[in-house]
C-alpha cells in the first residue's frame, strides 16, 4: 500500500502533542538517506518519497516507525502504544538454551542471552537469530529483540568464532590501542551473527590474589584499567554513542566486584572508605566514554554503602543502583542486571534489564512494579534499540557471517595480543627450541580449554583449537616431541634435555579449580616440576592461570619461568610455541603482585591493590628478550 505525505489521522490519534510537534520538520522538505530496511513478515509503506517498515500493521506511518525521527521522538510514541505487560516484556533478558516461539511473538520479549544455543558454526548461528528476529517481527508491534553474549574471550558461544586472550593477558599486554582492536574483532564478530550487546568489558580492579575471576581483569593498577576500559567499551560500540554498527557495552561489575571476602566469589564486598574510589575509577572512566549499560554484581552485598545494599545484593539494591550510580555518578544509560531471581526487587531499586527473566516475569512486574518505573526502563530499552538501527534492519547476511568469524585477519590480532602479553619472570640457562628434542610435561599441556576462561560452551561441547602440546610438536615435529604426565614417567636422566611444563588451573568461571584457600600448586605439579629438575633437565615452566599464584616453588626449581595466563584457546599455543622458539620476543609485564607465601595473601586487604608486602615479583615486573635462548 502506497501512501503519500505525512497527514494520518490515524497516527495522530495515537500521540497527537508529540506527532504536531514532529510534523514541520517532516513536511519541511528535507533530504534523508534512506536506510536499508529488512522485513519478512511485515509490508513495506511510502511516505514522502521515503520507504518505511509497517511494524503494527495499521497501514499508516507512525512515528515510531519513521526513522526520520530521533530515537528519544520514536521511543515516546511507541511508549504510547504499549500496555504496562509490553513495557515489562522489554526488560525481560531470558538464557536462550532452548526457543519457544510465542516468547518472541506473543510476548515480544526485548533481550535473550544466546548462550549455547548458538554454539554451531557463523552461518548457523546467524541463521538462527535471524529466525527469532522474524518471530519478533511478527509480534503486534514488531519490536526487534536483541541477542546478547558473555564476551569476555569473544563471540565464544559461536564455535568458528575467534576466542581471544582473557582481560587479564590484555593488561599483561597493557596497550590501549591493542585492546581497541580486540574488541573491534568481539565488535565485527556479533554483528556478522546478529548479537548486539557485549556481557563485558570488566572494569573490576584486581585486589586481591585469592578471586577466581582476576582472569576476567585487567590490572591491579587503577591507571591501567581506566585506560583498557575507554578503549574497550568505544572500540566496542564504535564511538561514545550508540550507531547502526554498534554493540553495546556492558561494564561490569558496579560497584568493583574485586573486593570479595578472602577472594570467595558471592560474598560480602569488604570496599571501604579508602577503597571505594579506586573501586569507582573504572567505572567513572567507561561512563564518561559512553558506556551504554552497566551490570551491578548480582551476588554480592556492598555493606559500606549503607541502606539496602547491606543486606541486598547490589543488582537488587536501591543504594547501589539509584543512590551511587545514577545519583552520585550521574549515569542516566541502561543498568543491565546480573543473572538473578528477585526481578520485581531489581526493578524497584532501578534496574532496567533483567538478567535471568522469563516470560512469566511479566505478570509478576506490572503487579510489583509502579507502571511509571516500567516506563522509564522501558524508555532507556526503546531508545538504545532505534539508535541500533534494529527497527530498520534487525537481519544479517549468513555468508557474511561465515566469512567474518575466525577470519585470518581476526587470528592475527588474536595472535599478537597473545604473543605479547606472554611474561617472563625468570631466565635462566635459556636455550631456544629450535632444533632440539624435548621434553613437554603436564596434564595442561593437552588441554585446549586451560587457554581460556571458562565463558564458552560447557563440556562435552568440544572448542576448536591448538594446545600448547600440539603447537610445539607441529613446530618441532611429533618425532622430536616426547610428552609426559606425571612425576613417574620422568627418565632418570635428563642432562642437557629442555623440558616445558606446563602447571597451573583448569578452565573456570567463578569458582576456580583449586578454590580459594590456596594459591599454591598442587603436590602432582611440584613433583612433576621438581623431577625433571632432579633429571637435570633444563626446565622452562609455562603457567597457565587465572590469578596470582605463589610462584616460589616454581622459581626455585626451573631454568626459565613464562607466565602465559589465559592466552587463548585460538592462537594462545602458538604464540606460547613461538615465543619458545625464539621466533618472537617476549615483553609482557606482571598485571598484579605475585606472592612469596600464602601468608602474605592472608595478610592483604581484599579491597586494595598492590599491597603485599615483599612480594616474590612486584607489579610490573617482567623480563624483556627479542628472542628466547639466543
Amino acid at each position: 500500500m502506497k501512501r503519500k505525505g505525512f497527514k494520518r489521522t490515524g497516527a495522530l490519534a495515537v500521540a497527537i502533542g508529540l506527532a504536531l510537534s514532529m510534523l514541520p520538520a517532516a513536511l519541511a522538505g528535507e533530504a534523508y538517506e534512506q536506510p536499508e530496511l529488512a522485513a519478512r513478515v511485515k509490508q513495506m509503506i511510502e511516505a514522502d518519497g521515503y520507504r518505511f517498515k509497517d511494524l503494527n500493521g495499521n497501514g499508516m506511518l507512525d512515528p515510531y516507525e519513521d526513522w526520520r525521527l530521533s530515537a528519544e521522538d520514536r521511543a515516546e510514541n511507541l511508549l504510547s502504544q504499549m500496555d504496562a505487560l509490553q513495557k515489562a516484556a522489554q526488560m525481560v533478558h531470558l538464557t536462550l538454551v532452548s526457543k519457544k516461539d510465542s516468547w518472541f511473538t506473543n510476548n515480544n520479549v526485548g533481550f535473550a542471552l544466546v548462550y549455547e544455543y548458538l554454539f554451531d558454526s557463523a552461518k548457523d548461528a546467524a541463521e538462527r537469530t535471524n529466525e527469532i528476529q522474524e518471530l519478533s517481527e511478527s509480534a503486534p508491534l514488531g519490536i526487534p529483540i536483541v541477542f546478547s553474549m558473555d564476551t569476555e574471550i569473544g563471540a565464544a558461544f559461536v564455535s568458528d568464532a575467534t576466542f581471544l586472550p582473557d582481560e587479564i593477558n590484555q593488561g599483561a599486554a597493557n596497550d590501549a590501542e591493542l585492546v581497541a582492536r580486540l574488541n573491534t574483532v568481539i565488535r565485527n564478530e556479533l554483528l556478522a551473527v546478529g548479537v548486539r550487546m557485549a556481557l563485558s568489558p570488566d572494569a573490576d580492579l584486581i585486589t586481591d590474589p585469592r578471586w577466581g575471576r582476576n582472569q576476567e581483569c585487567y590490572s591491579e593498577d587503577v591507571g591501567v584499567v581506566e585506560a583498557l576500559i575507554v578503549a574497550a567499551v568505544r572500540a566496542l560500540q564504535g564511538g561514545s554513542e550508540l550507531t547502526a554498527d554498534s554493540v553495546i557495552a556492558t561494564v561490569k561489575h558496579f560497584p568493583g566486584s574485586g573486593a570479595q571476602t578472602d577472594g570467595v566469589d558471592g560474598t560480602p564486598l569488604v570496599i571501604q572508605e579508602d577503597s571505594i574510589e579506586l573501586h569507582l575509577a573504572g567505572f567513572k572512566a567507561a561512563i564518561d566514554a559512553g558506556a551504554a549499560a552497566v551490570m551491578p554484581y548480582g551476588y554480592s552485598t556492598v555493606p559500606f554503602l549503607g541502606g539496602d545494599a547491606v543486606e541486598k545484593y547490589a543488582d537488587q539494591s536501591s543504594a547501589v543502583m539509584t543512590d551511587l550510580l545514577r545519583g552520585e555518578l550521574g549515569y542516566t544509560g541502561i543498568i543491565q542486571t546480573d543473572w538473578g531471581l528477585n526481578f520485581v526487587g531489581a526493578a524497584n531499586a532501578g534496574a532496567d534489564i533483567l538478567g535471568g527473566a522469563g516470560v512469566r516475569s511479566t505478570a509478576h512486574l506490572v503487579d510489583g512494579v509502579d507502571e511509571e518505573r516500567l516506563t522509564d526502563a522501558c524508555r532507556r530499552i526503546l531508545i538504545a534499540k532505534f539508535q541500533l538501527g534494529i527497527f530498520e534492519n534487525p537481519y544479517v547476511d549468513v555468508d557474511n557471517a561465515a566469512r567474518v568469524l575466525g577470519c585470518d585477519e581476526h587470528r592475527a590480532v588474536a595472535r599478537e595480543a597473545a604473543a605479547r602479553s606472554l611474561t617472563l619472570v625468570k631466565y635462566e640457562n635459556a636455550a631456544s627450541l629450535a632444533g632440539q628434542s624435548f621434553i613437554v610435561a603436564g596434564e595442561l599441556a593437552d588441554n585446549v580449554r586451560a587457554l581460556n576462561s571458562g565463558w564458552t560452551a560447557k563440556e562435552p561441547m568440544e572448542l576448536r583449537g591448538t594446545t600448547i602440546l600440539e603447537a610445539l610438536r607441529e613446530k618441532a615435529g611429533v618425532e622430536n616431541v616426547t610428552y609426559i604426565t606425571d612425576a613417574a614417567s620422568v627418565p632418570a636422566d635428563l642432562s642437557g634435555v629442555s623440558a616445558v611444563v606446563v602447571v597451573g588451573e583448569k578452565s573456570g568461571t567463578h569458582e576456580p579449580s583449586w578454590g580459594t584457600a590456596t594459591l599454591e600448586f598442587p603436590e602432582e605439579q611440584l613433583r612433576l616440576v621438581g623431577a625433571l629438575d632432579a633429571a637435570g633437565a633444563n626446565v622452562i615452566a609455562v603457567v597457565l592461570m587465572n590469578r596470582a599464584y605463589v610462584l616460589t616453588p616454581l622459581a626455585d626449581a626451573a631454568d626459565s619461568l613464562l607466565l602465559a595466563y589465559r592466552p587463548g584457546v585460538t592462537c594462545g599455543a602458538q604464540a606460547v610455541a613461538e615465543a619458545l622458539f625464539g621466533e618472537a620476543a617476549i615483553t609482557g609485564k606482571l598485571p598484579f603482585q605475585i606472592p612469596a607465601r600464602m601468608e602474605q595473601v592472608l595478610a592483604q586487604r581484599e579491597d586494595l591493590p598492590k599491597d603485599i608486602a615483599e612480594p616474590l615479583y612486584e607489579y610490573g615486573f617482567g623480563i624483556e628478550v627479542e628472542s628466547f635462548g639466543r
